[in-house]
């Protein structure tokens, strides 16, 4: 059994950075789940017989009475389009700046002993990933965006008696970053043989903790808190410009040009509450409400270790996001000893305070989540969950401009689907 576990968690590892897609606010990825994400993720603190649910509540683990391993694989395709309204740079951009996406995941829980489980969370928490035209009139700002984070998450469960169960988590971050965007060499008329290119590519770890209560006052009900600290991660990144021929020759024929830089980026600390309510054997509602320290995110800024040949020593994105609210409603249904069906709706609001504010790296937005999903049991030990989730995105305006005099003026509009399946197998 452990070198299967083993070959199982090293190939999900592999996996996850592999390609990533933005579904909640901000960076959040919330496919930690499938039979959650049938309920739009409702009630995910209070969730008792989902290995899933240790991510948002590690107290969640203790009611497991056997060991029960859970491996999801999660697809978003999405359509998200920008509509140019008045911007001072010519483009064309005509595409979905989303592509195809999968975001696997895998959670394990151990029962010990005296009330005691251990848990072990592997999966994509944060990422986006957007690709714009080489030609769009946003390319002084962005052409290709993606951050993708991994999460290894080992967490101890305590039931202290029927009604109270705690819990504790150990967070480790590893997080990727590939930024790309035009640097206009020509800034009179932008003209496009003049652009050159600057890339960022950088990694760094990171470090952090979660803690969670779930408490019973009844059998009937499950009532869970679960809190998530804030990782700072500090990346390490290579700068690489390059000059278009046109302008090489004034800067002695050189084409390239490296340079160390760096870059914070702040995940911040969340807060959840979530209730589930048997009404009776067949029927289950669930509520959930989650608060997100997006405010944190004051800009983004990326620091070079010498002058670029643009004499840059820095460049700075002003966002200065709020912090934002998530509200969800779900239920399920016990059809019969073999299916359970699910549904739930749920709000996202976004972080991004005005349209002055927005940027398009992540030009994120309101979104709205409808889900269904629905799970087969074959066995005792084994269960099928499939689901659901549509997310109408808000449309959003974009008024961005920068020091070199370039305007974005549009607006984004689209939706994502998410297709997700996972097995839970108790041994």
């Amino acid at each position: 059994m452990r070198p299967f576990f083993v070959r199982l968690t090293l190939a999900f590892v592999w996996l996850i950075p592999l390609t990533l897609q933005l579904s909640g606010a901000g960076f959040s990825i919330l496919e930690q789940s499938t039979a959650g994400l049938g309920r739009a993720l409702a009630g995910m603190t209070a969730e008792i017989d989902d290995p899933g649910s240790v991510f948002f509540n590690p107290a969640t683990g203790a009611w497991h009475q056997r060991p029960t391993l859970m491996a999801g694989s999660h697809f978003l395709l999405g359509d998200v389009g920008f509509h140019d309204r008045g911007s001072n740079v010519s483009g064309d951009q005509d595409k979905n700046i989303t592509s195809l996406a999968m975001v696997p995941n895998l959670y394990y829980v151990h029962p010990l002993s005296d009330g005691i489980t251990l848990n072990l969370g592997i999966s994509a928490t944060s990422g986006t990933s957007t690709t714009y035209e080489d030609d769009w009139q946003g390319r002084y700002f962005s052409l290709d965006t993606e951050v993708s984070v991994i999460e290894i998450s080992p967490s101890l469960s305590w039931k202290i008696n029927e009604k109270w169960a705690v819990g504790v988590g150990f967070i480790a971050q590893y997080a990727e970053a590939t930024m790309s965007q035009a640097v206009a060499f020509d800034q009179a008329t932008f003209n496009r043989a003049y652009d050159g290119q600057l890339k960022l590519e950088g990694d760094s770890w990171a470090f952090g903790y979660s803690l969670g209560v779930l408490y019973r006052p009844f059998d009937s009900t499950r009532i869970g808190l679960g809190y998530r600290s804030k990782l700072s991660h500090d990346l390490a990144m290579k700068a690489r410009l390059r000059i278009p021929k046109t302008v090489s020759p004034m800067f002695g024929g050189t084409t390239r040009i490296t340079e160390d830089a760096s870059c914070s980026l702040d995940l911040p600390a969340s807060v959840n509450f979530g209730i589930q309510q048997d009404i009776n054997e067949q029927w289950t509602v669930m509520f959930d409400v989650a608060w997100t320290k997006w405010s944190d995110m004051e800009e983004l800024k990326v620091e070079f270790d010498h002058p670029t040949i643009l004499g840059l020593r820095e460049s700075s994105e002003e966002m200065k996001w709020r912090d934002n609210w998530r509200f969800a409603v779900g239920t399920q249904y016990k059809l019969n000893e073999k299916w359970t069906l699910r549904t739930g709706l749920a709000f996202d609001e976004t972080p991004v305070r005005s349209k002055e504010l927005r940027v398009a790296k992540l030009p994120d937005a309101n979104r709205l989540w409808l889900s269904f999903g629905a799970g087969y049991q074959f066995s005792e030990q084994l269960r099928l969950d499939a689901a659901f989730t549509h997310l109408f995105f808000y449309r959003c305006d974009i008024e961005q401009s920068n020091h070199q005099g370039n305007r974005l003026s549009g607006d984004f509009s689209g939706y994502m689907n998410i297709y997700s399946m996972a097995l839970n197998y108790q041994f």
